[in-house]
């Protein structure tokens, strides 16, 4: 508990060194703020079968910088029975928080060919051309924390549903991205991302047996690594689709 506080406590003052910085350099005269939520973390591409129910705000600043926080509390649809991609589970429950500093290229054109490999976009024509709106880069970071109740094994090597226990896994990724925003002139905002970057996955449990029985090594697909501990380095992937509303407080000033 008190290595989340601390956590908790050092992404906090990142985020607010990060908003500080962009009020000394770029004045509140854009003053939107624009809530939305990551449609894809809903789909099943976890290992254990969550979904992460979350909530986001971007802070918009002049010079098209802005800053994106993004928090979400995770579950599991069902148990999972374990098989090639996913490991066998009883529930899930968990938190993951994000943030991103972001910079806007001011180009607002859909590069075309682009679509016929990320589909999505063909939802983002006739974007407004604002600040915060069109082709940007980020630096995004996140922690996620997990904790997944197992069944344990009795003497006959056989899962025994009373024989409980839990395996605690932290999370940490820093990524780069690239993403188009786009607003309709109603206010809603499709923002469609994709990035690249290295996540660090720490694992613990207790009385869960050895690691030479099953389910014990069961390991997380693709890194070969043991589910119930360990830890190390990965390559991360990120696929994002967000659905939002922006609302505007300043008065519309063109480009």
């Amino acid at each position: 508990m008190i290595n989340l506080i601390k956590i908790l406590i050092m992404i906090a003052s990142c985020a607010i060194s990060t908003l500080s910085f962009a009020q000394k350099n770029d004045s509140l005269q854009y003053k939107r703020l624009n809530i939305s939520t990551t449609i894809t973390d809903y789909l099943l591409f976890s290992n254990t079968n969550n979904y992460n129910i979350n909530l986001g705000s971007e802070f918009c600043f002049k010079n098209q910088k802005s800053l994106a926080v993004n928090f979400g509390l995770i579950k599991s649809y069902e148990s999972s029975g374990g098989g090639f991609a996913s490991v066998e589970t009883m529930k899930t429950h968990g938190m993951k928080f994000q943030i991103e500093s972001r910079h806007y290229f001011r180009k607002f054109k859909l590069f075309e060919p682009a679509t016929m490999l990320f589909w999505l976009q063909i939802f983002q024509y006739k974007s407004q051309m604002l600040q915060n709106s069109g082709y940007y880069i980020a630096v995004h970071s996140s922690y996620q924390f997990t904790a997944t109740d197992r069944e344990g094994l009795n003497y006959n090597q056989i899962l025994n549903p009373e024989d409980i226990y839990t395996v605690n896994r932290s999370v940490y990724s820093l990524n780069i991205k690239l993403g188009y925003n786009c607003i309709k002139k109603c206010g809603l905002t499709l923002d469609y991302a994709i990035g690249l970057g290295a996540k660090y996955i720490n694992s613990s449990s207790t009385n869960s047996g050895t690691n030479s029985s099953w389910p014990n090594k069961e390991k997380d697909i693709p890194w070969n690594k043991l589910f119930n501990s360990g830890s190390g380095f990965y390559p991360n992937i990120i696929y994002q689709f967000k659905i939002g509303w922006q609302i505007d407080f300043s008065k519309k000033k063109k480009l």
